[in-house]
C-alpha cells in the first residue's frame, strides 16, 4: 500500500511539474521559422506588470489587463521579429568594433560596463543589428525637398509664439542618499533616460516645455546661466530633489530658415520615415507567415 502511494503520489507530481513546463512553454505565437512563448512574453511584460497591476486592482481587473497588455506586446514583438528576419535574410551584421563603441557611449561612466554578460552583450547587438537594417531600409528611400522645408518653415513662422521657452528634462529623485551618485553619473555623460531606468523605484523622468513665464523664479535662475545640454546642480523641492537638463532655449524671436532647417529636416524626415515603416511592416505581416495562438 505504501509503495503503491509512493508511486501515486510521483506520478502527481511529476504531472503537475509537466503542466507547468508546458504553461510556461506555451506558444502565443508563430512568426516565420521563429516560435514566440508565453514564458518569454511575460519576461517582457514584467516591467509593466509592476507598474500597472496594482493592489488595488481587483483580480477581474488585474487578469482583463494582464491580457491587455499581453496583447498589445505581443503585436510588437512580431513585429520586432519580422524585422529581426529580414535583417538576417539580407546579412545585415554588428561587428564587435560596431557593438564596443554602442556600449562606451552609452554605458559611459557606468561601474557596471565591464561586467556586461556575453549573453546581454548579443542580445544589445540583436538590437543594434534592426536598427541599422532599418536605417539602410529607410536611408535610401526618404528625400525631403527643398520646396518642402520652405513649406514647414512657413507653417512653423505661423504657429510660433513670441515667448520664450525652455525645453526642460526633469529627474525627481526620491531617495536623498542617491542624489550625489546620480549627479555624479550624469556629470560623466549618462542620460536622464538611463538613470530612470536604472533606478525607476526612485526616480521619475519627465520631458517638458515651459513658457518662462511658467517657471518658478528659483528655478529660472539656475536655467539662465546654462547652455543647451547642461545640467543644474540638485535642487531639493519638498520631500525630493530634481536635477534639470536644458534641452533647449527659444528666446521668443523666430529662427532664419538656415537656423531652423536641420530641425525642420528632421521632423520631416522623422514623419515620412514613420510612414515608410508601417506601410513596409503592414506588408511584411501580410506575406509572412504568422500564427497567433493568445
Amino acid at each position: 500500500m505504501k509503495a503503491l502511494f509512493l508511486t501515486i503520489l510521483i506520478f502527481i507530481l511529476f504531472f503537475n511539474s509537466l503542466e507547468a513546463s508546458r504553461s510556461l512553454n506555451k506558444i502565443v505565437a508563430v512568426v516565420g521559422e521563429e516560435v514566440l512563448t508565453l514564458y518569454e512574453l511575460d519576461l517582457l511584460a514584467e516591467p509593466l506588470y509592476e507598474i500597472y497591476l496594482t493592489k488595488d486592482l481587483s483580480p477581474e481587473e488585474r487578469e482583463k489587463l494582464k491580457q491587455k497588455i499581453r496583447r498589445d506586446l505581443l503585436d510588437q514583438w512580431i513585429e520586432d521579429t519580422l524585422i529581426g528576419l529580414e535583417a538576417k535574410k539580407y546579412g545585415i551584421k554588428v561587428s564587435d568594433e560596431e557593438l564596443n563603441s554602442f556600449l562606451r557611449e552609452e554605458l559611459k561612466g557606468d561601474s557596471k560596463a565591464e561586467n556586461i554578460s556575453k549573453e546581454e552583450r548579443e542580445k544589445i547587438r540583436e538590437r543594434l543589428v534592426k536598427i541599422k537594417f532599418i536605417q539602410i531600409m529607410v536611408r535610401d528611400k526618404i528625400a525631403i525637398p527643398e520646396e518642402d522645408l520652405k513649406k514647414a518653415y512657413q507653417e512653423k513662422l505661423r504657429h510660433y509664439e513670441s515667448i520664450p521657452k525652455y525645453h526642460l528634462e526633469i529627474l525627481i529623485i526620491r531617495e536623498e542618499a542617491l542624489v550625489n551618485p546620480i549627479y555624479e553619473a550624469l556629470l560623466k555623460g549618462r542620460t536622464f533616460d538611463f538613470i530612470n531606468r536604472e533606478y525607476r523605484e526612485q526616480t521619475q523622468y519627465i520631458r517638458e516645455v515651459f513658457k518662462e513665464e511658467e517657471l518658478d523664479r528659483g528655478i529660472l535662475e539656475k536655467l539662465l546661466p546654462l547652455k543647451p545640454g547642461e545640467i543644474t546642480d540638485p535642487i531639493k523641492r519638498g520631500e525630493v530633489y530634481q536635477i534639470l537638463r536644458l534641452a533647449k532655449r527659444e528666446t521668443g524671436t523666430p529662427p532664419s530658415f538656415e537656423e531652423a532647417r536641420k530641425e525642420l529636416y528632421e521632423e520631416l524626415f522623422q514623419r515620412k520615415a514613420q510612414a515608410y515603416l508601417e506601410k513596409w511592416i503592414k506588408e511584411l505581416k501580410e506575406t509572412k507567415f504568422i500564427k497567433i495562438y493568445l
